[in-house]
């Protein structure tokens, strides 16, 4: 499954991946996975394809209504109106406004139609900085997850960073730990979950369900994340994990608005292990996954098929409200402070 990054209000989240046998996926972001292709390398920029504004209408209208999160049910006359709406578009300019405006109606505030020029674009974007691991006050470590859109090496190099900085500077005096997702606003999820990896107490730590109630799994380790739709991101380390140095730590997470799409699949992810306690501003609300599908003038419809779950199938509320809600700028003195008190009851 491979991601492309985009803005929260309007783009990949989790994973962009081609259509599920079982289970209709998740990302734009899930966001933020797919069985296409990696985007790396930057793929050549292709011939558009003639097609007629009517055709590409009615193709559209079809993805739309099968695999649209909010499409299920009878969404006939939906599809038929597009359809007639198309049939009278004169170019294809005209066709891609009616497709990007019935995307958000079947896929909701995460979908996106991308024009195949802007498609060519998104592939082309920079490299995403790695994490950031740093020994932080009170004995404890500090991961700075940042956004990536990227799937690959990248991905792999990402994750490696986490895993091999967490694995550098905590030892048995550290106190605990804190995740910064604030203003992470998605991209691919994999290897976010890859970089946090040594922190959490169990392998199966978030999921996804589709519109048909299909539920998925997302499993995690230190040295690959997978996902039960086939998408797999193995990063090579050579760091030596001692998993004594974590087990039973107490865990801040950090969140604001600006944690969006593959960033709130982290928070799935904590959702429900024991030692996590969350601190900051509710999310943006795009835990759901998005789904890329390819139209015959190389455009393409980046659509919301699934929504996140947590480690026990629950679908995650969107959006995400924090354990202690506070201003962005006061939710590292108050984690600290938090788990500070967690150390002096161990």
């Amino acid at each position: 499954m491979s991601s492309v990054a985009r803005d929260p209000q309007g783009g990949l989240s989790w994973r962009l991946k081609v259509p599920l046998a079982a289970v209709a996926a998740l990302v734009v972001g899930l966001t933020g996975c797919t069985r296409s292709p990696s985007p790396e390398p930057t793929p050549e920029p292709t011939p558009t394809p003639t097609v007629s504004p009517a055709v590409l209408v009615e193709e559209a209208a079809q993805i739309l209504e099968l695999h649209g999160l909010y499409s299920a049910g009878d969404w006939s006359a939906e599809r038929d109106a597009l359809i007639a709406a198309g049939a009278n578009a004169g170019t294809l300019d005209e066709a891609h406004d009616l497709i990007a405006a019935a995307a958000r109606d079947a896929g909701g505030r995460h979908a996106r139609f991308l024009p195949a020029d802007e498609r060519e674009a998104s592939y082309a974007e920079a490299p995403s900085a790695l994490p950031v691991v740093e020994a932080t006050q009170g004995a404890t470590v500090t991961i700075t997850v940042s956004a990536i859109g990227h799937d690959g090496r990248l991905a792999e190099e990402y994750a490696t960073a986490g895993v091999e900085g967490l694995a550098a500077l905590a030892d048995a005096d550290t106190c605990g730990f804190v995740v910064d997702l604030r203003g992470n606003w998605g991209g691919s999820a994999f290897p976010m979950l890859g970089a946090v990896s040594p922190l959490f107490d169990t392998e199966v730590v978030a999921g996804f369900v589709d519109r048909d109630g299909n539920q998925g799994w997302n499993t995690v380790t230190t040295a690959s994340a997978t996902s039960d739709d086939g998408y797999e991101l193995r990063y090579a380390s050579d760091a030596d994990i001692d998993t004594s140095v974590f087990a039973g730590k107490p865990i801040a997470v950090l969140q604001d608005f600006y944690t969006a799409s593959a960033a709130e699949m982290v928070l799935a992810a904590f959702a429900g292990q024991s030692n996590v306690t969350t601190f900051g501003e509710k999310s943006n609300g795009l835990a759901t996954g998005v789904e890329g599908f390819m139209l015959a003038d190389g455009s393409e419809i980046l659509l919301t098929t699934a929504r996140f779950t947590d480690r026990a199938g629950a679908v995650m509320p969107e959006p995400i409200q924090p354990d202690v809600s506070a201003i962005t700028s006061d939710a590292p003195a108050l984690a600290h402070d938090w788990l500070a008190e967690q150390c002096a009851v161990a």
